[in-house]
């Protein structure tokens, strides 16, 4: 098989969000969030570790919490970022292109009701 064809198997199945280290300073985890949105111009998480702050605009207040940005890929077109978070249960969702739109994670099956007519993504975070 050649690795064109590997490639095109493979990029479809990532991990939507996995623990790869611990801050020994802190003691939160670090979590690496990964999202499939190849044609976004700009992504950023937010959830219940930074009280749902986005960027400023489109209609998103944002808070004195820190909007989290996440990085393209150019090779695979994912966008990903890592941060550090307390172990626990948190909701979370992707706003895309600066609140034009907030998605849940279609990768990551579990969800809760936002209350708003569409879902939260849950992340379980532990050691």
């Amino acid at each position: 098989m050649s690795s064109c064809l590997l490639w095109d198997v493979l990029k479809d199945r990532y991990i939507p969000y996995e623990v790869v280290g611990k801050d020994p300073e802190t003691g939160k985890l670090i979590v690496r969030f990964t999202f499939d949105r190849p044609s976004a111009t700009t992504v950023h998480l937010a959830g219940q570790f930074n009280n749902w702050t986005a960027p400023p605009s489109q209609g998103t207040p944002g808070t004195d919490n820190v909007p989290i940005e996440m990085k393209k890929d150019p090779k695979t077109g994912y966008w990903t970022v890592e941060w550090k978070i307390k172990p626990g249960r948190w909701q979370y969702k992707y706003v895309i292109d600066g609140g034009v739109v907030w998605s849940e994670d279609q990768a990551n099956p579990l969800k809760e009701n936002d209350g708003f007519g569409g879902y939260n993504s849950v992340a379980i975070l532990s050691e």
